[in-house]
């Protein structure tokens, strides 16, 4: 349709009609000016003059919203507060609020609207203004319930129309049209293109839409703002939409509404931004075109001008919506024209605007903009974080809840059939027994059929009982096969933590002689600067004599605690699996309030990356890290934990604004003999580190460290890779693109391979992203597009946003549009509940049935009464009925209800009491009964006795996870202590024996030695007392363990016997004939100068026997024997966990 001579004549014959339809209002309303107080004094008609005001606001909603709220509260003053008037000027203040983007202020209006009056038609402009509302701020769901309400007053004013009043009748098309326009919006928005268009196109038949030119003039701007028209080419299209925005342009100047003037320079600014389309427009148009350029712009310029002055035209009206959407507008025609700064500001101008950000999806059109503007500038950083706030809010926004809304209204209906139902089964049920206590004549039994049948349900039943009892069977016996399998591993670590244990009492044992020797130390110090005489040479050699004594013995337990941390080497294991550092991060927000106590702010980053670790350790470390960063923070202190994804590794740290570290402090904080202050938490994260690199390769990329700055803070991060990428992946992609460079290409073949190989060209195409490889990862797209099956929707999703991705930092625009939108549109599709289509037809079905059900029943109920003469009939009634409740029975045990809910049937269905029944008849109908009801009692008894052991296996399994990721963190953090024993403290007991074979005549070297030797051992023992503090659970296994440790030495199994006392303890003897010791080896058995260090893991058990039950008298010890040595026990009395071990001998102690 072009813009010819013929559509000139009609809009000229148009203006004409509408020239003196304006005159005429001017007139009017200049009148109504002059008469008014006139008016008010003669006239008694109060309604009329309100009715008058709110018209003449509505006159005024695009010319000037001032003017149109002050006759709205001319009208409201004049008005009561109960009536019509009142609530058609609320629906008027609520359209100045919604322009104005007053929401909060709109919506507490429009809900006041059908409390002031029951008018349905204002009633109906309040729910299309609540659409309008939910339109805007993107309120999906609410948008269809006042859709449904509006529809149905809609339907309703259809066929009562012609009653209404001259005024109704113009509100009345004011809210239809309104209600047409505002659902194309919806529709447009959420992306249902098709019901958009027919919205607007059901608006065509509607002849008396010429009677209200704002309206008409709507719908002229709703028709050629584009998406509505869609026969013929694109040129056509666009030709056709831009004859409506003429139109609509003309019309509005001579009606002086600027609101349209402004939108339809708007829209036809955003038609002229493409250089090619806008020269065909300009070519077919130039008369029309002529009239719009009234600055004479430049054609490449004129799409801006245009919006230029649109914007100018929206500040001055008050429509903060339209000013930012302009501003959108604006933007564009920038950056058509490469002006990215006047874009820029642009758009920060719009943004700027705070009330814009109540409505989501011009927030997102303008972020959307914004990140085409960033990457025109190759500013990446901006460009990607604008784009993920556009997908973030459209994945809020962009899904239809129509079928929600439906099902909400839905199950509110059948709640209220449901009642209707009960109440009706109710008087039937109210019937039926009248009909059986009247009923006292003949009787009648029907031998002829076969009660047998009445178990055929039954047995159907008890055999897919068996087939569910069967599966459950199984979840259980898998359950307890993962159990054991967790006990051999709790086990295992048990071990571990015992010998460690051993190993930290052994390292306590050292302590005793250093103090001594501080002690000496001290005495020799003393005597020198005291200057005293009376100490001979003798004195100083007893004690030099006793210094390298004790050396010699702490040399010894070193010596000891060496071979022994010598012989657990090797044995450390880490459990490495792929896991989502989010579950980590979410455990590590649960400790916000030890943070808050202290008044100190914790802000843990969301994340969604993976990483490759032990799990339970890489807790231990954040946790360690956050915990020291709360320690050296003061109040009102903030404490930030995140992760970052590199292109090699994960990135995790902790970051607070504390007093900071100097630089030498900060190179030492890792290091073993430092001791700063820090602890020995980050000691062990960095053992963690390097036990990680040790293992494997793939750890080369694990790194511990920490960044700081006096009075700024400090912050550190530790390193861990990918959980999700693979080697043989990356292999396997390289492989691929060798041979198809060298081999001839060939049509793919559909499958499962192919789509395994897409899957890996999806990844490329990522990682390439990642990389900054742009044009790469464009052709990895092509590669996966070619081998895609089209059925798979999730990764043509990925690969369209990768594409989108790249194509915005290559600056190709057509193609990021294009990748944009199918992503966006596959998204909505992916993301939409698939089943709820299904739920709504069944619970409509569900609403058809119980209707059908409902009247069914209450002409059931009214046919009763005619059954009265069918009396003759009772006993084969009865009979029937009680073979009729035996079927339910059997429908009852099929039916999904609850097994209590069943057996409450089937004892309500058993009472044949009320029937008058034969004997024989009664009593085959009870055995029945019984039957299934017994059935029903083994099958609920069976499905207790299985849950239940499912749930003990269940509870049992996760205690021993979670008493098996303690022990792991303490193993580790044991054997990092012990490691540190080893190679921090074994140098200063020779050094000391160096100094005092040099029997020095100063003693501060040796002093200082000495000190520095006892503070850096009193601190590393600390730390290893503190994963001691808590005693071990002293069961079975311990015990066991204990006699595999004997058996192992003994070379063969030993037995015990137990002897009981009337005291707190009772003594457990176990020979062990194949050792052969001395009396003196006996007695040095359990103590550090045992010849086998296993001894000392024994005398660690029964130690940890004691702590655990409080008896401080429990011990072991040696003794010889006729054959061999006998190992003695004094174990609490009531120590029964050996109790049911084989061998035992319980008799009186002599």
């Amino acid at each position: 349709m072009y813009f010819c001579k013929e559509r000139y004549e009609y809009m000229i014959c148009l203006l004409n009609t509408i020239k003196k339809s304006v005159c005429r209002l001017w007139v009017v309303m200049l009148a109504q000016v002059i008469l008014l107080p006139v008016l008010y004094s003669c006239s008694g008609k109060k309604q009329e003059r309100i009715d008058r005001l709110n018209e003449q606001s509505y006159a005024w909603h695009y010319r000037n919203l001032d003017s149109a709220e002050v006759y709205a509260r001319r009208a409201l003053d004049e008005a009561d507060s109960q009536s019509d008037g009142a609530a058609e000027a609320y629906n008027n203040l609520a359209f100045i609020d919604i322009a104005r983007m007053k929401y909060k202020d709109a919506w507490k209006l429009l809900k006041q609207v059908p409390q002031l009056t029951d008018n349905q038609i204002e009633i109906l402009i309040s729910d299309v203004q609540l659409m309008r509302l939910c339109q805007r701020e993107s309120f999906n769901k609410e948008f269809y319930d006042y859709h449904e309400r509006a529809l149905r007053c809609i339907q309703r004013f259809q066929k009562e129309s012609y009653r209404l009043s001259p005024h109704q009748q113009r509100r009345l098309l004011y809210a239809q049209s309104e209600f047409q326009i505002v659902l194309s919006t919806y529709y447009y928005y959420v992306g249902l293109n098709h019901q958009a268009a027919q919205a607007i196109q059901d608006m065509n038949s509607w002849n008396q839409l010429m009677q209200d030119t704002a309206q008409y003039i709507n719908y002229c701007y709703n028709v050629g703002a584009g998406g509505i028209i869609s026969g013929g080419t694109k040129q056509d299209i666009a030709q056709s939409e831009l004859g409506y925005l003429i139109q609509a342009y003309v019309l509005a100047q001579h009606c002086n509404m600027p609101f349209w003037e402004a939108q339809t320079l708007q829209s036809i600014s955003e038609h002229l931004q493409d250089p090619a389309m806008r020269r065909v427009l300009m070519r077919n148009n130039v008369a029309a075109f002529k009239y719009l350029n009234t600055d004479d712009m430049p054609d490449s310029l004129l799409a801006g001008n245009l919006a230029l002055r649109a914007l100018q035209i929206f500040t001055t009206y008050g429509d903060v919506y339209q000013v930012a959407g302009a501003n959108r507008t604006l933007a564009e025609c920038y950056w058509y024209i490469h002006d990215y700064r006047s874009a820029l500001i642009c758009l920060q101008r719009a943004l700027a605007i705070k009330a814009v950000h109540q409505a989501p999806d011009l927030v997102a059109s303008i972020r959307e903009r914004m990140s085409l503007v960033y990457s025109a500038v190759d500013d990446k950083a901006n460009s990607d974080r604008n784009r993920n706030i556009y997908l973030d809010i459209q994945e809020r926004t962009r899904q239809d809840r129509q079928l929600e809304a439906r099902a909400s209204q839905l199950n509110h209906s059948s709640q209220q059939l449901n009642v209707m139902l009960a109440a009706v089964v109710l008087m039937i049920f109210v019937f039926v027994v009248l009909l059986f206590v009247f009923d006292a004549k003949r009787r009648k039994s029907d031998r002829d059929f076969s009660l047998d049948t009445l178990l055929e349900p039954l047995r159907n039943w008890q055999s897919r009982n068996e087939e569910h009892n069967r599966l459950m069977n199984e979840n259980i016996n898998e359950m307890k096969e993962k159990l054991a399998v967790g006990k051999l591993h709790l086990r295992q670590y048990k071990r571990r933590n015992l010998d460690a244990r051993a190993k930290v009492q052994l390292v306590n044992s050292i302590l005793p002689f250093i103090d001594r020797m501080v002690y000496v130390v001290h005495q020799l110090k003393q005597e020198k600067e005291s200057q005293q005489k009376g100490r001979d040479a003798e004195w100083k050699k007893r004690n030099y004599d006793y210094l390298m004594e004790i050396t010699d013995s702490i040399n010894d337990y070193n010596s000891v605690l060496t071979q022994w941390i010598q012989m657990r080497q090797g044995e450390v294991s880490l459990k490495i699996e792929s896991f989502d550092l989010q579950d980590l991060f979410d455990m590590v927000e649960r400790s916000r309030t030890s943070f808050r106590i202290k008044g100190i702010d914790l802000q843990v980053k969301p994340t969604d990356l993976k990483v490759k670790a032990d799990k339970t350790l890489t807790l231990f470390m954040i946790n360690t890290i956050a915990d020291n960063a709360r320690k050296f923070s003061d109040e009102g202190g903030v404490v930030k934990v995140e992760a970052k994804g590199m292109p090699d590794y994960v990135e995790i740290s902790v970051e607070d604004n504390g007093p900071g570290m100097t630089e030498d402090k900060l190179s030492h904080i890792f290091d073993r003999t430092y001791t700063g202050g820090h602890g020995f938490g980050l000691k062990n994260c960095n053992g963690i580190i390097q036990k990680y690199k040790k293992m494997s390769r793939i750890f080369s990329v694990a790194a511990i460290g920490a960044e700081s700055e006096l009075g700024k803070g400090t912050r550190v991060f530790f390193r861990l890779p990918y959980g999700f990428r693979r080697a043989l992946t990356l292999l396997l992609l390289l492989f691929t693109t060798l041979l198809s460079a060298f081999s001839t290409p060939s049509a793919p073949r559909r499958g499962y391979a192919n789509e395994s190989q897409a899957a890996v060209y999806a990844d490329s195409t990522y990682y390439c992203n990642i990389r900054g490889e742009y044009g790469r990862a464009l052709r990895f797209a092509d590669s996966c597009r070619a081998v895609l099956s089209p059925c798979d929707t999730a990764i043509l999703l990925d690969v369209s946003n990768e594409t989108a991705v790249a194509a915005l930092a290559l600056h190709k625009w057509k193609l990021y549009e294009k990748s944009n939108s199918v992503y966006t549109r596959l998204f909505r599709q992916a993301s939409a509940d698939s089943s709820l289509p299904d739920y709504v037809r069944t619970m409509q079905r569900s609403e058809n049935n119980k209707t059908v059900a409902i009247i069914l029943l209450v002409l059931l109920l009214l046919t009763i009464l005619p059954a009265y003469y069918f009396l003759y009939y009772r006993h084969l009634l009865d009979y029937q009925s009680c073979i009729d409740r035996i079927r339910k029975m059997n429908q009852l045990l099929t039916s999904d209800l609850s097994d209590e809910q069943k057996l409450k049937g089937i004892d309500r269905l058993a009472d044949f009491a009320s029937f008058d029944l034969s004997e024989e008849q009664l009593t085959t109908l009870s055995n029945i009964v019984r039957t299934v009801r017994q059935a029903e009692l083994d099958a609920i008894q069976g499905q207790l006795r299985q849950a239940d052991d499912l749930e003990f296996a269940e509870d049992d399994l996760r205690r021993l996870n979670l008493e098996t990721a303690r022990l792991h963190v303490s193993n580790s953090v044991l054997d990092n202590c012990l490691s540190a024993f080893k190679h921090e403290t074994m140098y200063y007991p020779s050094r000391i024996r160096q100094i005092v074979d040099t029997r020095p005549i100063d003693c501060d070297a040796l002093d200082e030695v000495t000190g520095y030797y006892k503070s850096l051992y009193d601190i590393l023992s600390q730390q290893a007392l503190r994963q001691t503090e808590t005693p071990m659970r002293i069961d079975s296994e311990m015990w066991e363990m204990l006699l595999d440790i004997l058996s192992s030495i003994n070379q063969a199994r030993v037995t015990w016997t137990a002897h009981t006392s009337d005291g707190q303890y009772q003594t457990v003897r176990i020979p062990m004939p194949n050792v052969k010791l001395t009396e003196q080896e006996c007695r040095q058995l359990f103590t550090p100068s045992t010849k086998d260090v296993r001894y000392l893991m024994c005398r660690q058990i029964i130690r940890e026997l004691g702590e655990v039950s409080q008896a401080r008298a429990c011990g072991i010890k040696a003794s010889p024997a006729e054959t061999g040595i006998v190992v003695m026990l004094v174990i609490p009395r009531n120590t029964s966990f050996f109790a049911k071990q084989q061998g035992v001998q319980s008799q009186p102690e002599t």
